[in-house]
């Protein structure tokens, strides 16, 4: 009985997320009601209250859905990097991205509007891109102690740097109509190259 609820409570929680992520998108945030989602996704707005307590909590939920997707996906790559050091840290990010790409870029204007107006939605965002830091750190020390980056080299500090460089185009993107995700994936390989070549000098007897 207790698998069944558990598949129930799921069931009903990817339905709301889908009609939230449709709505969002389409009305806007502030436009949307929780009797719009409880519309879209067939159920009573009283059953939507007993997985979400609010709007914000469901984009929050939507958030933590793709990153937990796209950061599971790049912790495979840590399970095996490609030998070369540029190409563990594209696929590891690329990788990290593709869940988010899935949804219309009108979703996270709505949802990054509203995290800028909620101090707790920020702070959901935050916890979300230190996830992927740490991460991308964790890739860096690997490399490190696999002998292809800089002895020096501050892995936290590296992780910063390359997130600094997926955040700036993704926002670029979300802004502007014109920087396409073909775009996006084209200056992040680029970013990621000019970066990591500062890293991998040592490592090969070069001068930095």
């Amino acid at each position: 009985m207790s698998g069944r609820r558990e598949r129930q409570r799921k069931e009903r929680e990817a339905r709301v997320l889908r009609a939230a992520s449709f709505l969002f998108a389409r009305r806007g945030f502030e436009r949307t009601t929780m009797a719009n989602i409880a519309g879209r996704s067939r159920l009573a707005v009283g059953t939507i209250y007993n997985y979400f307590r609010s709007k914000p909590e469901i984009i929050l939920a939507l958030l933590r859905r793709d990153a937990s997707a796209g950061l599971h996906a790049g912790e495979a790559v840590l399970e095996d990097p490609p030998r070369n050091p540029v190409t563990a840290v594209q696929t590891l990010l690329e990788r990290v991205v593709a869940p988010f790409a899935l949804h219309d870029r009108g979703l996270w204007r709505e949802l990054t509007a509203a995290a800028l107006r909620d101090p707790e939605l920020s702070r959901g965002f935050f916890a979300e891109d230190l996830r992927l830091i740490a991460l991308v750190a964790d890739l860096l020390r690997l490399l490190r102690a696999r002998g292809d980056l800089r002895p020096d080299l501050d892995p936290d500090r590296g992780a910063v740097c390359l997130y600094a460089i997926f955040f700036s185009w993704w926002i670029a993107h979300l802004t502007d109509e014109g920087i396409s995700l073909e775009l996006v994936r084209a200056e992040l390989r680029a970013g990621i190259s000019l970066v990591m070549t500062v890293y991998l000098e040592r490592a090969h007897g070069e001068s930095p």
